[in-house]
């Protein structure tokens, strides 16, 4: 009798939810798009500046440096060079990489000093997200190309990874051997899709398709957490993503996420950037 019990209360012990604690709101930016969180003291918000225009290059582009605890105090961090609408980033060492239209500007975050920046040439694209892929090796999204790139850092080579389309390529992190990239809406403005890239075969599939209007993208206990700015891009919705079973659920929803972009982890804390409303909501994540 207690075998079957103690069957009966399995997937209660195995299946762990997780919640969503609202600690702060903060809403002292213009237009938030993306969260790099070197450490607890040294947060770093790319804020594409005082229009919703994620494509020009109007020089009111800012990356602001603060800390977990008081995120309202910040520093700019570009005082001696200028940004247009800057996006993804990802912090190693003391470089900051920063996606910037059509550019990838290098900074050092102690100095706030640009060091270098890698120019596409095709001036017509809008990058979105980037990681780093190993020591050499950036990966960056193509929103409006729908492709992703891969950039070699001593060269400076510019490499088109895409054998086929990521609609709407724009959040990427990784798991293992795969980058997973999310699209925020397909060519003829359906929903997004979740993609999955194989690095050693080169080939790009479809995890979860037409899932919602997709931004930012990580990993949490072999899961994805996806942020989706909603059917009316004002009901922002995270999605959890089983990576072994392929289920998908809302994990959190409200109106309070207002186009909810680029966010980042640390341990037990999410931040999330509400490009729409100039929020930066601070949550704790809680598994029930």
């Amino acid at each position: 009798m207690f075998k079957w019990i103690l069957l009966l209360f399995l997937p209660a012990f195995f299946y762990a939810q997780t919640k969503f604690e609202l600690i702060k709101k903060v809403s002292s930016f213009k237009h938030p798009e993306n969260i790099c969180i070197v450490n607890a003291n040294k947060i770093l918000i790319a804020d594409i500046g005082r229009t919703l225009k994620s494509t020009d290059r109007d020089s009111d582009g800012v990356v602001y440096q603060c800390t977990i605890n008081n995120i309202n105090t910040k520093n700019k961090l570009n005082k001696t060079f200028k940004l247009n609408a800057p996006k993804g980033m990802v912090a190693i060492g003391n470089t900051l990489y920063i996606a910037d239209v059509d550019r990838i500007v290098l900074a050092n975050i102690e100095t706030g000093f640009k060091t270098e920046e890698i120019i596409f040439a095709d001036t017509t694209v809008s990058l979105n997200d980037i990681f780093m892929l190993d020591d050499n090796t950036l990966l960056v999204s193509v929103t409006n190309k729908h492709e992703l790139f891969a950039v070699n850092l001593s060269s400076k080579e510019i490499i088109n990874l895409s054998n086929n389309s990521v609609e709407g390529a724009n959040g990427i992190c990784k798991n293992d051997k795969k980058i997973y990239v999310c699209g925020f809406s397909s060519k003829d403005r359906k929903k997004g899709s979740v993609y999955e890239y194989d690095l050693e075969s080169n080939k790009v599939n479809p995890v979860v398709k037409e899932l919602g209007h997709l931004d930012g993208i990580k990993i949490l206990n072999n899961k994805l957490l996806v942020s989706d700015w909603g059917a009316d891009y004002n009901h922002g919705k995270i999605w959890e993503i089983d990576l072994t079973t392929k289920n998908t659920k809302i994990v959190f929803e409200d109106e309070m996420l207002k186009s909810p972009s680029g966010f980042d982890l640390l341990d037990d804390i999410i931040i999330v950037p509400c490009l729409d409303s100039g929020d930066v909501l601070v949550f704790k994540l809680k598994q029930n």
